[in-house]
This record gives structure tokens, C-alpha cells and sequence, in this order.
């Protein structure tokens, strides 16, 4: 299968360095757990989250990243983890409370805030654990910020201005606010680039 430049970046750019963060998602989980991983990209969480639950569903829009998701979890042999070409945005075929968690990673602030939240707001319906990862708010000044921005530039459109307007909102606070979700825990220090925030 062939893959784009984004697609060869996210494997060997961007989740290598993500994945360094992912125990503190895959702690979370227990082993007769069902999970709903929204905007998957490349799978590489889902597949980390795959050993510690009983199945996990992965969902995106893009369907070049569901087959690169698909390769890796052939790949590995891994058999309980579904991977789904569906826009996170309309969740409604999923029932209340059909999953154990929900898990999105590094997506809200790629979303118009307004999406984001209807997003948020299905999570919370269909299952009673969300676990959210993304950028930290404020960031702390340094290299990591710099290159955060840089790349986030270069991504450019709709991207970089909702990238830009999660900031301004107050990053993942507010939108945990705004659905109404309450932090059970927040993961990762004021230092740190990333947050993991566990609601319900």
C-alpha cells in the first residue's frame, strides 16, 4: 500500500513521540474493556490500548490512515481491534453506553470548536470513562513549544486556525468544561507539552 508524505510523517515523525505518552492512557484501562478510539489516525494507540482491553474499535475519517491502521494491526496479529473509516462527528449509530471508554487523541484542537464539542458531547454519551490527550494550555515556553507552532503552521487552513483558536479558548479545559465532563485526573505536568485528562 502506498502512503502519502502526511501518512509517512505520522508514522515516523509524530507517533513516535506520542507513543512515549500512551501508558499514561493504557493505565486507565481494564482488561474487560471495551474501547472507542475517535480520529485514530495511524491506529498506533489503538493498538497500544489493544494488549490491555478486551476489543478496541478505531475510527477515522481519513481512509488512507484506516489502512495504514489496518497494515499495522496485520502486521502484529492483533485480532481485537477494529478499524472503521467513519467521521467522528456522527457517532449516533453507537448506543448509549456501548463502550467502557473513549479515548481521542491529539484531534480536538484540530476541530472547529463547535464540532469539537459535539463531538465530546457523544463521546459522553456512549461511554462513562473519556480520556483526552492533546496539546497543553498554557505551554510553557522552550523548544518544544516552538516546534509544536512551527509544525502546526506548516500544516496551515482550518487546521492551524482552530489549532489557533483552541489556545485562545484555553485548550482543553474549556471544551471538558463546556461538554460537561468532570476531570477524574489530569495527567502530565504544567511542564509538560501534552496533557491526558480522564473524565466522566
Amino acid at each position: 500500500m502506498k502512503y502519502s508524505l502526511n501518512g509517512i510523517i505520522y508514522r515516523n515523525i509524530i507517533d513516535p513521540i506520542l507513543s512515549r505518552y500512551y501508558p499514561r492512557i493504557t493505565e486507565e484501562l481494564k482488561p474487560d474493556d471495551t474501547v472507542l478510539d475517535v480520529a485514530c489516525g495511524t491506529g498506533s494507540l489503538s493498538l497500544a490500548m489493544s494488549g490491555l482491553s478486551s476489543r478496541v474499535w478505531g475510527i477515522d475519517l481519513s481512509e488512507e490512515m484506516i489502512g495504514i491502521s489496518n497494515n499495522q494491526a496485520d502486521k502484529k496479529k492483533v485480532e481485537n481491534v477494529i478499524f472503521k473509516v467513519k467521521d467522528a462527528s456522527y457517532l449516533s449509530s453507537f448506543g448509549d453506553n456501548e463502550f467502557d471508554v473513549a479515548v481521542m487523541s491529539m484531534a480536538i484542537h484540530q476541530f472547529d470548536s463547535e464540532l469539537a464539542l459535539k463531538i465530546l458531547n457523544e463521546m459522553r454519551r456512549i461511554a462513562p470513562k473519556v480520556i483526552l490527550m492533546d496539546y497543553n494550555y498554557p505551554m510553557q515556553p522552550g523548544i518544544s513549544k516552538l516546534v509544536i507552532f512551527i509544525i502546526e503552521r506548516i500544516a496551515g487552513g482550518d487546521h492551524y486556525r482552530n489549532f489557533r483558536r483552541f489556545n485562545t479558548l484555553g485548550g482543553l479545559d474549556y471544551f471538558i468544561e463546556k461538554a460537561g465532563l468532570r476531570i477524574e485526573s489530569d495527567k502530565l505536568g504544567k511542564n509538560s507539552a501534552f496533557r491526558v485528562m480522564v473524565c466522566a
